[in-house]
């Protein structure tokens, strides 16, 4: 890719709204800000990037954020190198890109893979206050078109859990892909025991069972249920020490934690060096995070198993035209 000359560099706070509370064990979220970078050429061109900060999956706080974003817009003529917040760094990569790809005249990623699909297959989050709600809401998702649903547990214990995923598998039939996210709610021996129910219900994986390398590894090598390596590999280095203790059967990579597209697309090398399976989700974020993630997903091939992308639907209010699925596919510009 030709450099890019920036003209302008604007930061902006966005606060983002969710049509309803999303109950994990790190906390509820109802509303959360973020800050948007946008970056404009000399010819007028804009990029778009965000810094996503969010308590229990990222380091840094969205004030670390935004200041870090004004330093570097004020910076830039210095080269004084990446910001040390990790969000900041995820939205300066993604305006880069983005901006580099109006520049060109393409899209994302066939600039970075020019023979990469324009459409991706995408998961669902069912979400909800009760089990009728969860399961209403994975019923709605597979009528929509998506044929993988992903449901929170480790937030009401395991017979709340047990209830929600039973009544969500039923409703949903035995051809749609069903994944599980725990957060690191589990210590190791109530996740193996808690697995143990939950397998009947012909389980894709579940994320984060417990939290820490070490542990996933143990709970792997114990379970017979595919597990997924999530916030216990936010860097480069951990991802590469996932692989190397055989914490999971496959790796989680958020591009908005993890310091952008280009930082995911090196972990995801790692993992697949390893024969190991990559999965690209969102941060919750705004449509400007998930359409990047969305199109490192693409670039990288990283299409089955399928993204979990299908997450600017849970927002009320947006910070950008909603990228939405249709049919189940998010469709690449």
């Amino acid at each position: 890719m030709e450099p890019v000359r920036i003209a302008e560099a604007r930061v902006e706070r966005r606060l983002l709204r969710y049509l309803s509370p999303i109950a994990t064990v790190h906390g509820t979220i109802e509303d959360r800000w973020t800050v948007l970078l946008t970056l404009v050429d000399e010819d007028g061109n804009e990029g778009l990037g965000e810094a996503a900060p969010l308590a229990g999956f990222t380091p840094d706080t969205v004030e670390d954020a935004e200041d870090a974003l004004r330093g570097w817009a004020a910076d830039q003529a210095d080269d004084s190198g990446p910001p040390a917040s990790v969000t900041a760094r995820a939205a300066i990569d993604s305006a880069l890109l983005d901006l580099a790809a109006r520049v060109a005249g393409t899209s994302i990623h066939r600039l970075l893979a020019p023979d990469s699909p324009d459409r991706l297959a995408v998961s669902a989050l069912a979400t909800g206050a009760t089990t009728e709600a969860i399961a209403a809401s994975a019923v709605a998702a597979v009528a929509a078109g998506h044929g993988t649903v992903k449901v929170k547990v480790g937030t009401h214990g395991i017979d709340g859990d047990v209830d929600r995923v039973s009544e969500v598998r039923s409703r949903i039939g035995p051809d749609v892909r069903l994944r599980l996210d725990a957060n690191g709610a589990w210590g190791v021996a109530e996740a193996l025991r808690y697995l143990d129910r939950l397998a009947a219900y012909d389980l894709e994986f579940v994320e984060e069972p417990v939290a820490g390398l070490d542990d996933l590894a143990e709970v792997r090598l114990s379970s017979g249920v595919p597990i997924a390596v999530d916030e216990s590999a936010t860097t480069i280095e951990e991802v590469r020490r996932s692989v190397d203790s055989g914490a999971g059967d496959l790796v989680v990579l958020k591009p908005s934690a993890i310091g952008g597209p280009s930082e995911a697309a090196r972990a995801a090398a790692i993992v697949r060096n390893a024969g190991l399976d990559v999965v690209v989700t969102s941060l919750l974020e705004s449509s400007v995070g998930i359409r990047a993630a969305a199109h490192l997903a693409s670039a990288i091939g990283a299409v089955d198993p399928v993204p979990g992308l299908a997450t600017a639907g849970l927002l009320a209010v947006d910070a950008a035209m909603p990228f939405l699925p249709d049919h189940g596919y998010l469709l690449l510009d």
